[in-house]
């Protein structure tokens, strides 16, 4: 039985389904992201159910933790139909869904699910890199082109954390006028919380792939970078956006657990718990 948190909610009356997206196929350096849920998920049972800076229980509000969406070997267009009917059902439901892949290609079909439901938002993409790239190791499903296929659906996108960034997706992005925050940027002037903020539209698919975070913080990713967010950067960054903005879904990606190494995945637990938290406060559960 898969449980985020402490026990698993109900299926018909939790408003929050945490949907464990193992598919990772598409991983181009270190493996082990098909773990990444289970971890979490693992790590989520000896997190405090109450929130004190939030004063809410999340848990108490009801997460329902289904079992884990299959893939298709070899089949990234199999394996993303499998997620994007996945999650339409869930969302048909008028479930908040947070997915835990996996690799960061599954937010293609989670996106898809949420736009075939309706309603114009935007995508606030946190990453170490861009994943703008037209296609990678000969896959245009890759994990490193998924904000090119995002925004050819015509979703908007909002770029933040990122510190490598190929040419040709810095030429789209330029082309195409997609606002990036860049680490850099934010190591140097702090967090432009204002200027993500009017960035977005008013409805906001949160995207956060954990290789955003320094690895002195998330060491367990499968393309670790130097230079990234803090967790509080993080923490601050979904608190203004949750608070501000009405968001919709989101996604956890890029986990890899290390072997003998638990603290990643508390802190991976720890930001997932956060985002549904603040979800409940906004909505007022």
């Amino acid at each position: 039985m898969w449980a985020f948190g402490e026990s698993n909610g109900n299926a018909a009356s939790s408003p929050v389904v945490v949907l464990p997206v193992p598919y990772d196929l598409s991983l181009s350096y270190l493996p082990g992201a098909r773990n990444g849920p289970e971890a979490i998920i693992y790590a989520s049972a000896e997190l405090e159910p109450y929130d004190f800076e939030l004063g809410l229980d999340a848990q108490a509000i009801g997460i329902y933790t289904p079992e884990p969406v299959p893939w298709v070997a070899g089949d990234a267009a199999a394996s993303h139909s499998l997620i994007e009917n996945a999650a339409g059902s869930y969302l048909d439901e008028g479930k908040f869904v947070v997915a835990l892949g996996g690799d960061h290609s599954i937010s293609l079909p989670l996106v898809r699910a949420h736009l075939e439901r309706g309603g114009d938002f935007g995508v606030l993409h946190v990453d170490a890199h861009d994943d703008l790239y037209d296609s990678w190791q000969g896959s245009p499903l890759s994990h490193a082109s998924v904000m090119r296929r995002v925004h050819e659906l015509g979703v908007p996108l909002v770029q933040v954390g990122q510190r490598a960034v190929a040419r040709d997706s810095r030429d789209y992005a330029e082309k195409h006028g997609i606002p990036r925050f860049s680490a850099r940027e934010i190591a140097k002037n702090g967090l432009p919380l204002d200027d993500v903020l009017q960035a977005l539209p008013e409805r906001v698919y949160l995207s956060f792939d954990f290789d955003a975070l320094d690895p002195s913080e998330m060491p367990a990713v499968g393309t670790p970078l130097a230079g990234g967010l803090s967790f509080y950067q993080a923490l601050d960054l979904m608190e203004a956006v949750f608070r501000e903005k009405e968001v919709i879904g989101a996604d956890f990606v890029e986990f890899s657990p290390l072997p003998g190494l638990f603290y990643p995945q508390m802190t991976a637990a720890q930001l997932v718990y956060r985002a549904i938290g603040l979800k409940a406060a906004s909505a007022g559960w």
